[in-house]
């Protein structure tokens, strides 16, 4: 018993300084300890601060087996912090102990000490109401008509300046982000779903950004449903852009998700169709309603390559009927061309600029 605490005191000792934010979460739901980088991130001065409302319990079930070889697994955990509440991607370890079922090493995943600072951040301004969501225009390229609307994630800083994307975003690998935000986004949509119809888009689709990762797991699916049923949404009246930058480990698990977001009248969206890793077996694979091409073939489609691909996209789009959406339109050139080789819905700085839901509202009534 002696050499089992000396192991565990070394273990603590070790993790201390350790770079990434580690948890100690014990089988009876209490939380026991916490390194100096997850009381930095989330600035607690005690444990009291912070509480896990919800693990994955069955994950848990299958963990707990006496094992002596310590077993870990990816899931994203929902943590009370103060007054707030919110998701965080997390590797938990079960570490088993000789005459016990053992405890929940929880490591918060963060790439480096820049992400360290990312998730502070990210984790103040939701506790200090510093999320934001712009809203940009999709819209019929012939008719003009606006066929949905993207909300993109903003954040502030203390000063309430919008933090830019490229200086924070990239240093949280992208589902922690997604898990992160999901809950404060939802609450600022529920401001633009409210104003939706009175704005003349009763027929339009809200999208928000997650990660096929998140939208895979039961936690966030259950999410997405309850939102539907607390805002009374109408079929396609809501929808999800997925973004395929990481490769999907189970695509059946994550195709079983969407396509009960789907049956609840949920859009399903693949969003930057082309730079991901398994675009076209995702097609396949997902049951999804629209594809996203990205951006960087806009830019690239008076390349005659790049047009073909593009066309070879449009024409699976109509073999599976399936809407296709082009990203990034930023001149009457790129609009044409996409036009030409049969691409009817597109988005980009050139038809609207993302707006925030204030200036969006002035301007949509003005146009009126």
């Amino acid at each position: 018993m002696d050499n089992q605490k000396e192991h565990l005191d070394y273990l603590f000792r070790s993790l201390q300084h350790h770079p990434s934010p580690y948890l100690i979460y014990e089988l009876d739901g209490s939380l026991k300890w916490s390194n100096l980088a997850a009381r930095y991130i989330f600035r607690m001065d005690n444990l009291k601060d912070l509480s896990i409302k919800n693990i994955d319990q069955e994950s848990i079930a299958n963990g707990v087996n006496k094992d002596p070889i310590a077993q870990s697994y990816e899931t994203p955990i929902e943590i009370q912090l103060r007054d707030i509440t919110f998701f965080i991607r997390t590797r938990v370890h079960l570490i088993p102990i000789e005459k016990s079922e053992g405890f929940f090493l929880i490591e918060i995943l963060c790439p480096s000490r820049e992400g360290l600072e990312a998730l502070k951040q990210t984790i103040s301004c939701i506790e200090f109401d510093r999320i934001d969501l712009a809203y940009q225009k999709q819209v019929d390229l012939n008719t003009g008509e606006i066929t949905g609307i993207e909300a993109l994630l903003r954040m502030r800083d203390e000063k309430g300046e919008v933090i830019p994307n490229d200086q924070l975003i990239p240093q949280i690998e992208g589902e922690s982000l997604f898990s992160l935000v999901v809950l404060a986004s939802l609450t600022k949509l529920s401001e633009f779903l409210e104003a939706k119809n009175s704005l003349g888009l009763e027929k339009a689709t809200i999208y928000l950004n997650v990660s096929a990762h998140t939208v895979m797991h039961p936690e966030f699916c259950n999410v997405f449903l309850d939102y539907v049923d607390r805002m009374n949404l109408k079929p396609n009246e809501f929808g999800l852009e997925v973004t395929e930058t990481a490769e999907l480990s189970n695509t059946e698990t994550a195709a079983k998700s969407l396509k009960t977001l789907k049956e609840k009248g949920i859009k399903i969206a693949l969003d930057d169709f082309g730079a991901g890793y398994s675009s076209l077996r995702y097609l396949k694979d997902l049951p999804v309603d629209v594809v996203k091409l990205d951006k960087l073939f806009t830019s690239g489609v008076d390349d005659p390559t790049t047009g073909r691909l593009i066309s070879f996209v449009i024409e699976v789009c109509k073999a599976l009927n399936l809407e296709m959406i082009g990203e990034g339109i930023e001149n009457e050139e790129q609009k044409k061309a996409m036009m030409d080789i049969g691409c009817k819905i597109g988005q980009g700085f050139l038809m609207h600029k993302p707006e925030f839901l204030e200036t969006f509202k002035t301007k949509i009534n003005s146009d009126d």
